[in-house]
């Protein structure tokens, strides 16, 4: 068992990083996006978006074999935190993913993901 020695940084510094640690929403709101891209299906329809652009709810539900309503629910939690924008064309509603700092986060590392599993 290892034996800890510690603190190894000054008391300062401990203080100011635990202040820090107590309230911060960003920190928050980082692990609520992060949690979103942590469902197998919503990571795939994260993909379906950024390769096709656009798909209607129906298309990204018969792709995935999934039920239209849990699509739509998935797709509600990425418009919650700005995600995904789409338009409506009579009855139909069209997702595509918007242009944000995370979005090009998650293409890249999906990118990167399905590249090295084909090398």
């Amino acid at each position: 068992m290892v034996k800890c020695v510690g603190p190894t940084i000054s008391k300062k510094d401990i203080e100011r990083l635990g202040e820090n640690m107590q309230f911060n929403p960003q920190m928050d709101d980082l692990a609520n996006l992060l949690s979103l891209t942590a469902s197998s299906t919503r990571l795939k329809i994260f993909y379906l978006l950024a390769e096709l652009k656009e798909l209607c709810v129906c298309d990204i539900a018969e792709i995935l074999d999934v039920s239209v309503p849990a699509i739509s629910q998935h797709l509600s939690k990425f418009k919650a935190y700005g995600l995904v924008k789409y338009r409506r064309n009579n009855q139909t509603l069209y997702y595509s993913l918007m242009d944000t700092a995370f979005s090009k986060t998650i293409k890249t590392l999906l990118s990167q993901s399905l590249t090295e599993e084909k090398a």
